[in-house]
């Protein structure tokens, strides 16, 4: 395999070679022929061209011999820079290399980026999100100035025709030029083994550098000295640490986010450097819990920390340091919702805990962290009056997040099988698990048995451990009919199907669509290929694992604080915290009043950050003067401990649970 130095110095042998030819050349006619400079420079001109134009030629015995041997010689070394030549434009193997070089000097310039190391399907579907964020964004933008443009020629032109049109065309261009600033591509390194996907990768237009991500020298050609983040993901814990542990020595001041299989890999990823740590069963599963049991919940984070289209509101995290003009500000002082059409839904405090929905009064102090929700045109405007003097300084970390403890709830009452059957029998409006694969163990284990769950397990282990967790499990094969009215699916509100076997995967969704039409239908696809035979089977949602671990590898590793902030509020068991939605129906007393008559903080320490309105429009942290309308969905983060009392007073005399969370606007896929 010839290599770019190869090449490179058989194009330098092969030029040297003809430029010592020339001067031979015209030396030797001059010798032999007696001719002048000019037409022995002209004589051997056209010999190596083998032109041979026949005004000039050699008459000698001894110069025809000089010709033939300089017409030999220069055949070869032109034959010989050819080949040289064809290598270095078409050979895969230079042009990897030339890409390489051309890489290499690139990632020379850059200074604050991410580098992302590793490889497998994680880091397929984080790449994958990351290039449909930046197009998204590229979408939006285009969008906004070509709006611009229109509102512009409206007020110049009272009328927009033909004529118009190439001018509006190319000033939008022109505008998009000048303005296209640095894309987040621009700042993205990436380091993989398969040299497959990093041509690939280079076609999209991402920096890629071949190699081992756990290589010191990998990493120093990659920058980590000068990067701001590391995502450290691979197939095996032990290449995930052995990557961190050397990006951590060569910078560690390097913010690593790191996924971790094996729950024993936790904390020596951490005693190595790693900032932040990703499991994706328990992200899937944490995941597959909200779109199922709290779909609204889950429809409200995704909009506001993944779906960045058409000038959705976006999550962003705001950095008060001890220069920021906010400091010891109170928020209604900042006339966010005036200003910014900006919502505060959380505050990250100097010590690491987090307040949901702080009071207007609240007063600001440095090193705190605003968590908001706000409209992509305004998110430069209020960064820079957030940073004030503090824009143009470095970034400062203040802290060190730890992972949260696991803490599998588990109750004293032990169910056997014939309870656990004659227990499914009373439920009404309660969830159905069918268990069957790493992802519905996680989430299982993030459930409490003293709720409404009743899960469908096939496998005997497993089901004895339920049991004696204090679960409702009713043993059998999910995609049974039988089985599944023994679980109550006629009466349930939602289902969920995470197993591993494709077909039964596909089989129990259409069996369990048939039973009860109006049944909330969440299931799992492993693969992309399973979104439309799932779909069709009847599933309202489907997710897919690996893409939700990717979106929260990227939100952990560009917005840390926010990902802290979900994970801290959405159904923390250790923190007694969690977020749920309550639904107004018809007769509930909440209905006509504003959200401030309500005292959710003063009784519950409750506070709504979310809306979802009749219309199926999300109104973020919305002030207190909202006034609830009917089929209104509240979105309140409160102690667990205050959760069903909270219920029992929205809903009134009615049913503390919605009559279907089927709706068709609610419908969705969560893949790529």
């Amino acid at each position: 395999m010839e290599t770019y130095q190869d090449v490179q110095r058989q194009i330098r042998r092969a030029m040297t070679i003809i430029l010592i030819l020339v001067p031979l050349g015209v030396l030797g006619f001059m010798v032999l022929e007696g001719l002048s400079i000019l037409d022995s420079l002209w004589l051997t001109v056209i010999t190596l061209a083998t032109i041979g134009y026949g005004d000039i030629y050699a008459k000698t015995d001894a110069g025809r011999i000089f010709t033939i041997l300089l017409i030999i010689t220069g055949l070869s070394s032109f034959a010989y820079a050819a080949q040289a030549t064809l290598n270095f434009v078409f050979s895969a193997e230079v042009i990897d290399q030339r890409q390489h070089r051309r890489a290499l000097r690139r990632i020379a310039k850059l200074d604050k980026h991410y580098i992302i190391a590793g490889e497998g399907e994680l880091v397929d579907k984080t790449i994958n999100y990351l290039l449909r964020r930046v197009e998204m964004r590229r979408a939006y933008r285009e969008e906004m100035v070509t709006h611009h443009l229109d509102l512009l020629f409206k007020r110049v032109f009272r009328k927009y025709n033909a004529r118009i049109k190439p001018f509006h065309r190319a000033l939008r261009a022109a505008y998009l030029r000048l303005h296209q600033g640095v894309s987040l591509l621009d700042a993205v390194v990436v380091i993989t083994h398969d040299q497959r996907f990093a041509r690939q990768l280079r076609e999209q237009g991402l920096l890629v550098l071949e190699g081992d991500p756990s290589d010191d020298h990998v990493l120093k050609n990659a920058g980590v000295k000068k990067a701001q983040a590391l995502i450290a993901i691979s197939p095996h814990d032990t290449e995930t640490l052995l990557t961190v542990l050397t990006a951590h020595s060569r910078n560690p001041d390097l913010t690593i986010t790191a996924s971790v299989l094996d729950h024993e890999f936790i904390y020596k990823m951490l005693r190595v450097g790693a900032t932040m740590l990703i499991s994706p069963y328990d992200l899937a599963g944490q995941f597959l819990n909200n779109s199922t049991f709290r779909p609204t919940v889950n429809d409200f984070f995704n909009t506001i920390l993944f779906e960045q289209i058409r000038g959705t509101s976006q999550a962003m995290q705001l950095n008060i340091y001890e220069e920021s003009p906010w400091v010891e500000k109170k928020l209604c002082e900042l006339n966010l919702q005036e200003d910014y059409h900006t919502g505060v839904i959380g505050i990250r405090c100097a010590d690491g805990n987090f307040i949901y929905t702080p009071d207007g009064n609240y007063q600001l102090s440095a090193d705190e962290v605003l968590i908001v929700v706000a409209p992509p045109q305004f998110i430069e405007k209020i960064q820079r009056d957030c940073l004030g003097t503090a824009a143009n300084l470095p970034h400062r970390t203040t802290w060190q997040r730890l992972p949260f403890q696991d803490f599998v709830p588990k109750l004293n009452f032990h169910h056997t099988l014939e309870s656990a059957q004659e227990s499914a029998k009373e439920l009404s409006k309660h969830f159905i698990i069918c268990a069957g694969s790493r992802v519905a163990q996680s989430a299982i284990d993030k459930l409490n048995p003293e709720r409404s769950f009743v899960i469908i397990s096939a496998d005997q282990a497993q089901t004895e451990s339920l049991l004696a967790r204090g679960f409702r499990v009713i043993h059998g094969n999910p995609s049974q009919e039988m089985v599944l009215k023994q679980a109550g699916v006629q009466r349930a509100l939602a289902i969920m199907i995470s197993i591993d076997d494709k077909a039964l995967s596909v089989l129990t969704t259409l069996t369990a669509r048939t039973l009860n039409k109006s049944l909330l239908i969440t299931s799992t696809a492993e693969s992309d290929d399973m979104v439309a035979k799932l779909r069709r089977a009847g599933a309202d949602r489907i997710i897919s694992p690996f893409r939700i671990a990717a979106q929260f590898i990227l939100l952990a590793t560009t917005r840390p604080v926010i990902n802290d902030f979900v994970q801290a509020i959405l159904y923390n068991y250790r923190a007694g915290i969690e977020t749920t939605e309550i639904y107004m129906q018809d007769d509930s007393p909440w209905i006509g009043k504003p959200l401030a008559e309500l005292y959710l903080d003063r009784i519950f320490k409750a506070g709504v950050i979310g809306i979802r309105l009749a219309s199926g429009r999300f109104l973020y942290a919305p002030p207190l003067t909202h006034v609830i309308g009917k089929e209104e969905v509240l979105i309140i983060t409160l102690p667990m401990s205050q959760s069903d009392h909270l219920r029992e007073i929205a809903h009134g005399n009615a049913s503390k649970r919605p009559h279907t969370l089927r709706k068709e606007e609610t419908r969705r896929t969560y893949s790529i």
